[in-house]
């Protein structure tokens, strides 16, 4: 990293920062990582797991797996009777202006990347007497940054400078999901979701030996409640046809900041500042429809069509708004599926190839950008075992900054 003004000059400003967030991030263009940014991208409805990714996110008319409920809870009654599904996922982003980088005091010289692993998904889902029940957990969203320092020693190497940025966080959705068929091509699903989730950041800079330490930490505890629901219809056998709506819901948010200000003797300085706030973010209205259809036997095609209202997305921090252009957008996701079968220690599995494009446009208007995605991935399906892989790789255009994102998953399951 390479400093762009002094250590002394930002030490003055920090204080003034801190104490008025709202006014100085209005005037900085951060694009698409403001500090409550998901890493990837900010349309992160629907969860997808391996099989889903794989085909190109498409989710709401074709179910693969247990995560179904979270897409499009309809689904469910398509399901076996039992199944128990977990997912991990790897996942990689660039990023160019964010926190601290590239806006003011600290540069980089090009695209800087984070990656981050771990399980985002288990869940189970079950039939009895005609209704379909699901219960399960996911982490959609992360909202870790790369951590960005910068240190420089004088003095005949006696005195050290170090200036260091940090962001971390994650919002986890617990799921209650119930579905029905109300006749012999007509399902209806509904899911009560409950979001709960923390973002921490952390601003440190300081002289050592001697001289003076300036720590500027914001903490953030979300949580919050939404509806979705799903319809489901199959036109044929071989065609389905589904509508999906998340409704709007507030984000609340206890926000808490402290800056602390100390200085080493002969000084004995230590001053602190304390700033507390309950805001909400209001979360926008998203709408999907899904088609898929067997066009060969073994060859299944899907499209999702999403429309994110990005336009009705407001943020209050410590009390006041904050400046979001966003406009509505709509994520496109198209995909394929090829089956074929062979046999595993004397039994039948079937193992899908799978193939697909996501177009995934970003809210917001300065700059204008949007990611294009391909998709693939296969499987095993043996006896009552389901193992599958997906993968994403994707480039941004529109910022000039050509950002990368790549997503990796695998899930594991079983099934009565």
């Amino acid at each position: 990293m390479k400093r762009e003004r002094a250590g002394k000059v930002f030490c003055l400003l920090f204080g003034f920062l801190a104490l008025l967030p709202s006014s100085v991030s209005a005037q900085l263009i951060l694009g698409q990582y403001q500090a409550e940014a998901p890493l990837r991208t900010w349309n992160s409805f629907p969860y997808t797991a391996a099989a889903a990714l794989g085909r190109g996110g498409t989710a709401f008319a074709l179910a693969s797996d247990a995560s179904a409920a979270v897409s499009n809870p309809a689904l469910l009654a398509g399901l076996p009777k039992f199944q128990f599904h977990m997912n991990g996922s790897y996942q990689a982003a660039e990023l160019f202006k964010y926190g601290l980088v590239n806006t003011g005091v600290l540069r980089s010289d090009g695209n800087i990347g984070l990656s981050l692993a771990g399980l985002d998904f288990a869940g189970l889902a079950f039939r009895l007497e005609g209704w379909s029940f699901a219960l399960n957990v996911s982490q959609a969203e992360l909202f870790d940054r790369p951590e960005a320092a910068y240190e420089e020693t004088y003095s005949n190497s006696t005195y050290t400078y170090l200036l260091r940025f940090t962001q971390t966080g994650w919002l986890r959705t617990f799921n209650f999901s119930v579905g029905h068929r109300l006749g012999p091509r007509l399902s209806l699903g509904i899911g009560l979701n409950y979001v709960l989730g923390r973002l921490d950041r952390e601003t440190l800079e300081r002289e050592t030996p001697v001289g003076y330490t300036l720590l500027d930490t914001k903490s953030q505890d979300f949580s919050g409640y939404y509806i979705q629901g799903g319809l489901l219809f199959e036109i044929s056998d071989a065609f389905k046809t589904a509508a999906v709506v998340r409704a709007p819901y507030a984000l609340k948010a206890k926000n808490s900041s402290t800056v602390r200000y100390t200085y080493t003797p002969p000084y004995n300085t230590d001053i602190g500042l304390t700033t507390s706030s309950k805001d909400t973010a209001d979360q926008p209205l998203i709408l999907g429809l899904g088609l898929s259809g067997r066009v060969l036997p073994e060859l299944t095609l899907s499209v999702d069509a999403t429309y994110f209202a990005w336009s009705k997305y407001a943020l209050d921090y410590f009390g006041e708004r904050q400046t979001r252009e966003f406009e509505d957008i709509v994520r496109i996701g198209v995909g394929a599926e090829y089956g074929t079968t062979t046999r595993i220690f004397g039994a039948n599995a079937r193992i899908p190839f799978r193939i697909g494009f996501v177009y995934d446009p970003q809210p917001m208007t300065d700059p204008r950008s949007a990611y294009a995605c391909f998709t693939f991935g296969n499987g095993i399906y043996w006896h009552r075992l389901r193992l599958d892989m997906g993968a994403l790789l994707g480039r941004e255009s529109g910022s000039g900054n050509r950002l990368a994102v790549k997503r990796f998953a695998v899930s594991l399951g079983f099934s009565l």
